[in-house]
């Protein structure tokens, strides 16, 4: 604590001095949002109580608006912590007025604040049900344990924070906001690395996977996970998969053309 006394971090009652004094907004974006949770664990029910200590807005359940930011978040877990698979989970959240929401825009002074006194306190060291704003990434992350441990002071800190592009992530605290969620599907992906010339490119592989696999099932109305299953038996799946054919830097409007071909015409090599 005198480490955040010595730079100035504001504590929850700093930020938080009363219900009145509290920024919420009711039905933030949208009334209805579809989100992403990523996890190393298959599961049918959301459980606060399994939730991950010390994350940016405390103590709770994670989604996104970005499918692969969840797949990056499932591939960290596993890859720390092993586990059942990758799992990733898709949820229509139905944002209502008797929901207490905050939404950060950006990286701000409150942000950090409340991003410094989570990961460090414990706990959930706010009141809000839901709150939305940029996810602490590894690179940001830097910083802000810099700032922890009294290498940076707060104003440098946050002039380091400032320009970073973050994607975004929106978090459940309450068993309130959690019954807000409905499962529209859960899908397991597939959990092999990929490397390029030492680079590991296994995210830009599942991201191209699954941009094929919609874009595929959305032009024959048919359902995801039977196109997917099709899809990953066919040769253009396995020379994808291969990152030294280099096909996984084409479009996936070209790779779908070359999955066309093979199911039409299967004997013939291209010129």
């Amino acid at each position: 604590m005198l480490l955040l006394n010595k730079n100035k971090i504001r504590s929850r009652d700093d930020i938080y001095q009363s219900k009145d004094e509290q920024d919420i907004e009711k039905g933030f974006c949208t009334d209805v949002m579809i989100l992403f949770h990523g996890s190393n664990q298959d599961f049918d029910k959301i459980d606060l109580a399994q939730s991950k200590d010390k994350r940016d807005f405390g103590r709770g359940f994670y989604t996104t608006t970005l499918r692969e930011q969840a797949e990056s978040w499932a591939q960290t877990l596993y890859d720390r912590n092993g586990g059942e698979g990758l799992f990733i989970y898709e949820f229509k959240a139905e944002i209502t007025d008797d929901l207490q929401v905050k939404k950060f825009d950006g990286i701000s002074e409150e942000w950090l604040d409340l991003v410094v006194q989570n990961r460090t306190n414990g706990g959930t060291q706010h009141n809000f049900d839901i709150v939305q704003g940029a996810i602490a990434n590894d690179k940001t992350m830097i910083t802000i344990n810099r700032l922890i441990e009294g290498t940076y002071t707060r104003s440098e800190a946050m002039q380091r924070l400032t320009h970073s592009q973050l994607n975004d992530q929106v978090s459940f605290h309450t068993e309130n906001a959690v019954r807000k969620l409905t499962l529209n599907n859960k899908r397991k992906i597939d959990k092999d690395r990929f490397t390029f010339n030492g680079q590991d490119i296994t995210l830009d592989i599942l991201c191209k996977i699954e941009r094929i696999v919609t874009l595929l099932a959305e032009s024959r109305s048919r359902s995801f996970d039977d196109v997917y299953n099709e899809f990953a038996l066919s040769k253009t799946c396995v020379k994808l998969r291969n990152t030294a054919s280099k096909l996984w830097t084409e479009s996936s409007e070209y790779i779908i053309d070359e999955y066309t071909k093979e199911l039409t015409h299967p004997q013939t090599n291209n010129q």
